[in-house]
């Protein structure tokens, strides 16, 4: 197929489209864009579950505290 009907604003529009539809982006990002709003790493790892887990487990050992008969 011949290009010569193309200007150089058409070629320009074909080489960004091939950045911008690239494999994996998403939503029609740039790999610029993708790479800055990605998940990024916690160094505290999953430190909400954790002190939701021993919140609880503080509650449940008073309950059973109080709930034992007292001998």
């Amino acid at each position: 197929m011949s290009e010569s009907h193309l200007d150089e604003y058409d070629r320009y529009n074909f080489e960004y489209d091939k950045y911008l539809y690239s494999g994996h982006s998403g939503k029609q990002r740039s790999k610029r864009e993708v790479s800055e709003h990605t998940n990024h790493f916690d160094p505290s790892g999953h430190a909400r579950k954790i002190v939701t887990k021993l919140h609880n487990t503080e509650i449940n050992n008073k309950k059973k505290e109080a709930a034992k008969p007292k001998s």
